[in-house]
């Protein structure tokens, strides 16, 4: 089986014996490695990692590493409308933090595999990341392989000054082949430079951040039909065309563009501020992204991003006493262009019309966190509330308008016993949904009101919003020097449903790994 063209594999194979060759001289065995300080606690708790600047990792001085092979799996019908009903995934996952002299290093790198049965609706892999979706409905095998790639530095430029940059990389592939096939390929890719100045108990920093990520699916109908599969361009709310997949009015099979792609670019900075244990860390974006290629801009999709993070540590002997809180704020609109095929002297080019705005979002999210961790046990609590405003008008003179806002909190506790690491967790969430629809004028004369998939879109509301409660075991056994092996159970439950198939979700997971 091929899920990547033959020059990325060989690209990745080199990336990774680069890195690998890279990452190995600094995972040296600590022999003084104590169980109590993983790699998870080190990253968490210089708060400085909280940001985009890597150069104030070194306001930590502990080295930590590990590396884990893994296996997850999950079923059930309690699924969001794009989802497994069963899901199988392998992989395996390194990241280290080594603090030298004069300098600090930070790198990363996984590989992941994941199978998914029964799947259908969203064709993309991150789906409402991109305001707009593209949906198919013949239930198949979807198969998906991630690379992902991290490093980063920072270096002592004069007693009070850091230099830093860090860079993050991920690959992914995507294909199903069943009735409607389609194979996807996405990139994401982050680059951060920063610096930070520190003066005892104070410190600041800034550090520039640009971001690109891009998709692109590529569909055929396999083996002969009488009849053609249909698909569905979702552009807001679940508005938008229903047609045969090959269709002008969906753009997968677009004369002269290979595939539906998409593309977005993000630049920005950050800054931060921190005196004694308190940190704080602000973050500004602003997005530009396009649907389609060349002169084929069938959407524009413009948005800015506001994010806020903040924590504070108390510390007492070995314990320690963690509060964070993040806070975001985006917003993003949607510009469906109007283009005209023109030939002249036999010669075809595309005219620009214009464009007319037909969506709107705006995304917000508030999560405080509490965390205390000690030499024998561990207790983290955690909230969440997230609202969607949308708004969407791809038909004048009809405006529709909706307010999602969804919740959740959950308590988790870890003991120490022995050579195990005992957890159990809890968990509820749920949301509401306001939807209003109204027409801005009287006299238009439009009969015709948008499609909407209404089906589809009645199964994603009800699993945003059904109220629900989880709960998961974990325990991993510490074998000998830093050498472990884990398993964990969850199982969710949603309550007063109608749409969704199945009230439970199962899943399991198992690692063998090593700190160092």
């Amino acid at each position: 089986m091929i899920f990547m063209k033959p020059t990325n594999s060989l690209f990745m194979n080199r990336t990774v014996y680069i890195f690998l060759c890279c990452l190995l001289p600094l995972c040296h065995l600590s022999e003084a490695a104590a169980r109590s300080w993983t790699y998870g606690h080190v990253l968490r708790r210089n708060l400085w990692n909280l940001s985009e600047n890597v150069a104030g990792i070194r306001q930590d001085s502990l080295s930590r590493s590990y590396a884990e092979v893994y296996g997850k799996w999950s079923s059930g019908g309690f699924r969001d409308s794009w989802q497994a009903t069963d899901t199988w995934s392998a992989g395996a996952v390194t990241e280290s933090i080594r603090h030298f002299d004069k300098f600090s290093l930070k790198g990363a790198f996984s590989f992941d595999q994941t199978e998914g049965y029964g799947m259908c609706g969203s064709m993309f892999m991150k789906p409402g990341y991109y305001p707009l979706d593209v949906l198919e409905f013949t239930p198949g095998r979807k198969t998906r392989q991630t690379y992902a790639l991290e490093g980063g530095f920072s270096a002592d430029l004069a007693p009070n000054w850091r230099l830093g940059a860090k860079v993050d990389f991920s690959s992914a592939n995507l294909a199903k082949r069943k009735d409607l096939r389609h194979m996807n390929w996405r990139l994401d890719m982050t680059v951060a430079p920063g610096f930070m100045y520190h003066n005892g108990p104070f410190s600041v920093g800034a550090a520039y951040v640009f971001s690109k990520n891009s998709e692109v699916i590529e569909s055929e109908q396999a083996g002969s039909s009488e009849f053609s599969y249909y698909a569905f361009l979702d552009k807001g709310m679940m508005y938008g065309t229903y047609s045969v997949w090959d269709g002008s009015g969906v753009h997968l099979a677009e004369e002269g563009i290979k595939g539906f792609p998409l593309k977005e670019i993000k630049n920005g900075a950050s800054v931060q501020f921190a005196a004694g244990d308190f940190f704080a860390d602000a973050q500004y974006l602003h997005s530009s992204g396009t649907a389609g290629e060349k002169e084929y801009i069938w959407f524009r999709f413009p948005g800015d991003e506001v994010a806020l993070k903040a924590g504070y540590r108390v510390v007492h002997g070995e314990s320690c006493h963690y509060v964070r809180f993040g806070m975001d704020w985006k917003r993003q609109v949607t510009d469906e262009s109007v283009l005209e095929k023109v030939s002249e002297n036999g010669v075809a080019s595309v005219v620009f019309h214009g464009s007319n705005r037909i969506a709107e979002r705006r995304i917000w999210g508030l999560a405080p966190e509490y965390e205390f961790v000690s030499g024998l046990w561990e207790l983290k609590a955690r909230g969440e509330v997230r609202g969607v405003n949308s708004l969407s008008s791809q038909m004048y003179p009809y405006l529709y308008s909706q307010e999602l806002v969804t919740f959740s909190a959950d308590v988790s506790a870890l003991a120490h016993i022995w050579k195990f690491d005992v957890g159990v967790a809890f968990g509820g969430a749920g949301g509401l949904l306001e939807e209003q629809g109204r027409m801005v004028s009287d006299g238009s004369g439009v009969q015709t009101s948008p499609f909407r998939l209404q089906d589809w879109y009645d199964l994603q509301m009800e699993y945003k919003t059904a109220p629900r409660i989880n709960a998961a075991l974990s325990c991993r056994f510490w074998c000998w020097k830093g050498l472990y092996c884990r398993v964990a159970a969850e199982w969710a439950h949603g309550f007063g449903l109608s749409h969704i198939m199945g009230a439970d979700r199962w899943g399991a997971s198992f690692g063998v790994g090593y700190e160092f």
